[in-house]
């Protein structure tokens, strides 16, 4: 797709006041996209890719989410036809039925199963940061092709996502002897545990691409 088209797809980004959300605002505008900060009063998302960023308290996030009406929103979006829906590290996770943060928390129930914490010991650091590799689901039909499983992708988090269905998680990725599903795909829904406004160049390769599951 040439700049000029890119730069019709509308973009929003939906800002939870949980982190700051100038990287992936300035990597998205970057890639060419028309770029909004989607605000907590926005009725209705006319956009034709929606991402859900966030880092840090999955109980504030959902507190805000349902304060201001933002899972209805979601869904009423995820309704359309020819949209795309992206959530990434926390974002990603607020998508499952339910977090261990804090006892229980439920979380949107866009995706069937839950979000564990590592357990720390004295061999596992809590949280995971840094850059890591992704290894492809072989099961998976509907592997994420914008991810280049040679790069490594930068991410920082405690809990991790453990979907249902296997067949929807696009990569895995070992954390001190723990295997984690680092991607998803499911429907019009994609999900990255790692950053890729933080990932350098192969993370704005992803983003550059988004517009291809449209």
């Amino acid at each position: 797709m040439s700049g000029s088209k890119i730069s019709k797809i509308k973009l929003g980004i939906i800002d939870l006041n949980v982190n700051n959300i100038f990287s992936i605002y300035e990597a998205c505008k970057s890639q060419g996209y028309k770029t909004q900060i989607i605000n907590k009063k926005l009725k209705n998302y006319s956009f034709d890719i929606v991402i859900m960023p966030g880092v840090g308290s999955f109980k504030t996030a959902m507190k805000f989410i349902k304060k201001n009406n933002i899972d209805e929103k979601i869904n009423n979006y995820l309704n359309k036809k020819n949209k795309l829906f992206f959530g990434i590290c926390l974002g990603m996770q607020l998508l499952f039925e339910k977090s261990e943060e804090f006892g229980v928390t439920k979380g949107l129930n866009l995706v069937k199963g839950e979000v564990k914490k590592f357990k720390e010991t004295k061999k596992l650091k809590v949280p995971h940061i840094g850059w890591n590799n992704l290894s492809y689901n072989k099961n998976n039909i509907n592997t994420l092709k914008m991810v280049d499983k040679k790069n490594k992708y930068y991410f920082v988090h405690s809990y991790y996502c453990v979907p249902k269905n296997k067949k929807i998680v696009s990569s895995l990725t070992e954390y001190q002897g723990i295997k984690f599903c680092s991607s998803i795909k499911q429907y019009n829904i994609v999900a990255t545990q790692f950053h890729p406004e933080k990932s350098g160049v192969a993370g704005l390769k992803i983003l550059g691409r988004m517009y291809k599951y449209l």
